[in-house]
């Protein structure tokens, strides 16, 4: 089998790799509360329990991806976290197929979520430190900016078509396709070289790798309170304010500010440092405060896009001080705990938004994540003065 040896080529590849996994979780994400709710007429409750199911095996493996792909290899990671993906839609296909309307049914799917979240914490670890093995850290943020890309598209892309099918042609189809679009990656991984796998003989502790990531964490996991907030609640808040025909462009414009902003400013991720960082978070601040006070649907709209806009560079610019403030071969270790932050930020805003939506407004949750926003700029300063430190 020929081998891609190009390392530039090989990682948009694994990119890629990303790209068709993160469809297959669109298209699940967009589906599943469908199926649940509207065909075997389960509760919301049920709904948001498979969210959570799939959540939680997300970041409690999160840390075991890393240390599977610094012990064993990316390569091995990524092949193990398809071969999960795959097994989460052919558990999900099966109950379509063959099981009637049942809690059985039910439970089959949420085994299905747990699956889909172990592999996608493997495949997004992966999809990093493949990469920079080829690359070198030298490279790490534009690595991560790629990897943002890949994985916003694809999501976009799955959570259209997956709402689209549902319409059109039922759920089934949809599952069929969201079962076979990772099988793709199997061919990359077989072109790709892998990396040398460094042997690992530094026994580092997670108790370590929390110590050392916790600021550029604490500082990721803030800064996407606005991120969930803005995908949780955008969309409801414009129909509360009688914008809805807007809404759907709104949401548009945020992932369209996001994608923007990786491909005119991901190539300075890794020069740019700490002033970036610092203006990203303001300007997602800015957007957000523009979205909570509001007076008309056309400047929320510039508040989504420059939210989007701002998050963006967030990601890779902070991951370099996680990956620095650790040694090269506990790499997978060092991003995947930082990584473990984006789902912190998640739970903590579904947690704390529906309390705020209840009572205080729909507004009011969007000010709470405009001033977590402009709180993460002080641990995202300290993260960097840690590297600094490190260095002299």
């Amino acid at each position: 089998m020929i081998k891609i040896k190009n390392p530039v080529i090989s990682a948009s590849l694994i990119a890629s790799i990303l790209f068709l996994s993160i469809i297959s979780l669109g298209l699940s994400l967009s589906i599943l509360p469908l199926y649940i709710n509207k065909i075997i007429g389960y509760s919301a409750f049920y709904v948001g329990l498979v969210v959570v199911a799939e959540s939680l095996s997300t970041l409690f493996s999160r840390v075991y991806a890393g240390r599977y792909s610094d012990k064993y290899g990316p390569r091995k990671g990524m092949t193990l976290g398809l071969s999960l993906t795959i097994c989460s839609g052919v558990l999900f296909l099966f109950v379509i197929l063959f099981i009637s309307n049942n809690l059985y049914g039910y439970l089959i799917i949420l085994l299905s979520r747990i699956f889909m979240g172990v592999g996608e914490s493997l495949i997004f670890t992966c999809s990093g430190t493949w990469p920079i093995g080829l690359v070198g850290p030298e490279h790490a943020g534009k690595i991560m900016s790629w990897v943002g890309i890949a994985m916003f598209i694809g999501l976009a892309i799955g959570n259209y078509f997956g709402t689209l099918s549902y319409y059109y042609s039922g759920v089934a189809l949809s599952t069929l396709i969201m079962t076979m679009i990772p099988a793709l990656g199997f061919i990359i991984i077989l072109i790709v070289k892998p990396v040398q796998i460094t042997e690992n003989s530094s026994h580092v502790t997670l108790l370590f790798a929390i110590k050392r990531i916790w600021k550029a964490g604490t500082g990721f996991a803030l800064a996407n309170i606005g991120y969930a907030s803005i995908t949780t609640f955008l969309v409801l808040y414009f129909i509360d304010n009688g914008w809805e025909k807007q809404s759907p462009l709104a949401l548009s414009l945020f992932g369209i500010g996001y994608v923007f902003s990786r491909l005119t400013l991901g190539w300075k991720a890794d020069c740019s440092g700490l002033k970036m960082v610092i203006f990203s978070l303001i300007l997602e601040s800015f957007g957000l405060i523009l979205i909570a006070i509001p007076s008309s649907p056309y400047q929320a709209m510039i508040g989504s896009f420059l939210t989007g806009f701002g998050l963006s560079m967030v990601y890779p610019l902070l991951a370099l001080p996680a990956i620095k403030s650790m040694s090269h071969k506990d790499i997978g270790l060092a991003l995947s705990t930082y990584e473990s932050c984006f789902d912190i930020g998640i739970l903590l805003s579904g947690f704390t938004g529906g309390i705020i939506v209840s009572s205080f407004g729909y507004n009011a949750t969007f000010i709470f994540a405009f001033i977590c926003s402009l709180f993460a700029i002080f641990p995202s300063i300290l993260s960097y003065k840690q590297i600094e430190k490190n260095q002299n």
